[in-house]
């Protein structure tokens, strides 16, 4: 009968651990508001339900090991020593852990954001406690330890710049093209509705062996940069055309002794 008694308070005091962590979890993430499309709330609320689950367990565990009275002093002893043992070796575990929960509590970046981290520039696909998912152009992915990251460049923070950089003939008349350039600015301008400011034509750059060459440039929505500077080109190319101003090529010239 006693054993009985035992085994029924240990299955109970399951049932109260499994409902608990359901009641904590819904309760996070109903406190957290957190949605599919919010991954720095998704992750957070998942590290949340994840600490509370072990705290649980552990708690429980603990009050069955003592239903059935069992000494916990020596469990206690041995966690103390086991732990010590668990800290000196997984101290990279752990520091990985640290810098993830870090990242997501001060927001440094989320996914789908545009980070740079050691020469390798892509996208966040994930963020997790332990590691961290970079993707770039050409789909190829980097798995960074959370730990090694030691400094990043975000270029997802605030307002990308178009940087278009053209050349014109030496022959080209610079104060007729000074007037038709700030009328293409017009026209981009108005063109482009992800360019947040007038366009600025900072006039000539450099006098190359068979071009002027001169500069333009451009605040963009974030990551709208790319495509910007490609579609001015276009449209540069077409308007040069359209006003007989020559694009220059390399050329070299032969003097016949």
């Amino acid at each position: 009968v006693e054993i009985g008694v035992m085994i029924t308070l240990s299955i109970l005091w399951i049932f109260v651990a499994i409902i608990t962590n359901r009641i904590i979890r819904k309760s996070i993430f109903r406190l957290l508001r957190v949605k599919d499309d919010e991954p720095r709330l998704l992750t957070l609320a998942k590290l949340l339900t994840s600490i509370f689950r072990y705290i649980i367990w552990f708690i429980v565990l603990m009050i069955i090991l003592d239903i059935f009275g069992v000494d916990l002093s020596p469990f206690i002893a041995s966690a103390g020593v086991g732990g010590l043992a668990l800290a000196f070796g997984a101290q990279e575990l752990v520091k990985d852990f640290i810098s993830g929960a870090f990242i997501i509590f001060e927001d440094e970046f989320k996914v789908g954001d545009l980070i740079e981290v050691d020469d390798f520039t892509g996208t966040v696909k994930s963020i997790g406690l332990r590691t961290t998912i970079i993707e770039n152009w050409k789909g190829q992915q980097k798995i960074i330890n959370n730990g090694q990251i030691r400094s990043i460049i975000n270029h997802s923070k605030s307002n990308s710049v178009a940087i278009i950089d053209f050349g014109v003939s030496y022959d080209t008349k610079m104060d007729n093209l000074y007037q038709l350039i700030d009328n293409f600015i017009d026209i981009i301008n108005e063109k482009y509705h992800d360019i947040i400011e007038r366009p600025q034509f900072l006039g000539v750059t450099e006098l190359a062996d068979s071009s002027i060459n001169l500069r333009i440039m451009a605040k963009t929505k974030t990551l709208s940069h790319f495509q910007i500077e490609r579609d001015i080109r276009r449209d540069l190319v077409d308007f040069f055309r359209e006003h007989d101003i020559e694009i220059p090529f390399p050329q070299v010239v032969i003097h016949n002794a």
